[in-house]
């Protein structure tokens, strides 16, 4: 989400921001706290993982729009915007990835998380969110099929002369994060029990996250921050959020769609973690 959406002034956001009266105080004195670069692929949760992070005490969003390949010469490249983050601020991303970027990443000893998802669910959630907003680039493109079945298909085999990806493009673009020294989370994990998940894949998730960015150096404190972070996490106040679960795309897929899909993806998925669609989500 960029920051130009129009975002209701609620306890979430000021807490997401770093605007509470406990956060400012921690900004001002906190020099130790992580800072974080968080990468998705765009639909892949991106709210869950940015979510995850400013619950806890000593974490907030960075006041920049989503940064994608679009925006990023805004910064004068990867390198200087890593050099701007400051203690506690999270920086969420789009970016797809470019051989210099993880020693660039590992110079500026800021942490480097990948969010990955079912690309079926991917597609699913990008049909919904393009339709919808009438700002997005591809929204004519979308809104030109006449039905959900042949928006899946266009999100699904992708345009190249609308400029619109297909699902195994967009798969090779970010395909490097996963190798870059990140720390890599799956949404089916870290969503929980709410988006259709298990509770103790969750907490897991969590852990994993503090541990890698550098919030769980003490086992009691992690653990408090870790049901802390849990009981909140899953919520319907992202502005991008529509069900926010996971396995969703098997009723919206049928056999004609499923056969396409592995037509356009192949092989591409299995780096992910994600197979054929019988073990998709597994």
């Amino acid at each position: 989400m960029g920051l130009t959406d129009s975002v209701p002034l609620d306890r979430w956001t000021f807490e997401r921001f770093g605007l509470t009266p406990s956060k400012l105080a921690r900004r001002a004195t906190d020099r130790s706290a992580p800072r974080v670069f968080c990468v998705s692929i765009p639909k892949a949760g991106t709210h869950l993982l940015e979510r995850a992070l400013c619950l806890h005490p000593r974490m907030y969003r960075k006041l920049l729009p989503t940064v994608s390949d679009e925006n990023i010469e805004k910064y004068r490249g990867f390198e200087k915007l890593l050099a701007r983050i400051r203690p506690g601020e999270v920086v969420a991303s789009h970016l797809r990835f470019a051989p210099p970027y993880p020693e660039q990443l590992r110079r500026s000893r800021v942490a480097g998380v990948f969010l990955v998802r079912d690309p079926h669910d991917i597609v699913v959630s990008q049909v919904h969110y393009v339709s919808k907003r009438a700002d997005h680039r591809l929204h004519d493109v979308f809104d030109e099929r006449r039905d959900a079945r042949e928006k899946l298909r266009l999100a699904i085999a992708g345009d190249r002369e609308a400029g619109a990806a297909s699902i195994g493009e967009r798969l090779d673009y970010f395909a490097g994060w996963l190798d870059a020294g990140c720390l890599v989370l799956r949404f089916e994990d870290l969503v929980g029990p709410g988006g259709g998940g298990d509770a103790e894949r969750q907490q897991a998730s969590i852990a994993s996250l503090l541990r890698h960015v550098g919030l769980g150096a003490q086992a009691g404190e992690e653990d408090g921050a870790v049901d802390a972070i849990a009981r909140e996490l899953f919520s319907s106040e992202s502005p991008t959020f529509r069900k926010g679960s996971a396995g969703g795309w098997r009723s919206a897929f049928d056999p004609e769609l499923e056969a396409l899909f592995d037509q356009v993806v192949g092989d591409r998925a299995i780096p992910y973690g994600y197979g054929s669609p019988d073990r998709a989500g597994s």
